[in-house]
């Protein structure tokens, strides 16, 4: 069973990895804040209106929650690689010291 588990979340994390990949393929850039707005509420708003919702659809909300916020990260991995993001001062930016 544990090792099913495993197998699973690679297989999530990868997933929406690729997902991530394929969307700026196809020249879809989505911001990563609303990844990441939507990570919490996916859950929060079914949950605060419908007090009573099936386990299976609770279930599917916390998929797709987590699939959110692993494109979240994804995509702000992609930014800070490609140098889009402002405040991120790389170690190539400073001078070399030279040691004695």
């Amino acid at each position: 069973m544990r090792i099913a588990l495993i197998i699973f979340l690679i297989v999530f994390v990868l997933a929406g990895v690729k997902l991530v990949g394929f969307l700026q393929k196809k020249n879809i850039y989505i911001n990563r804040w609303i990844f990441g707005f939507s990570a919490f509420l996916v859950v929060l708003i079914p949950t605060i209106l419908f007090q009573n919702l099936p386990t299976a659809v609770n279930y599917g909300l916390y998929l797709l929650s987590g699939m959110c916020a692993i494109m979240f990260f994804e995509t702000g991995r992609m930014m800070i690689e490609k140098n889009q993001v402002r405040g991120v001062i790389r170690a190539s930016q400073f001078p070399n010291k030279k040691t004695k």
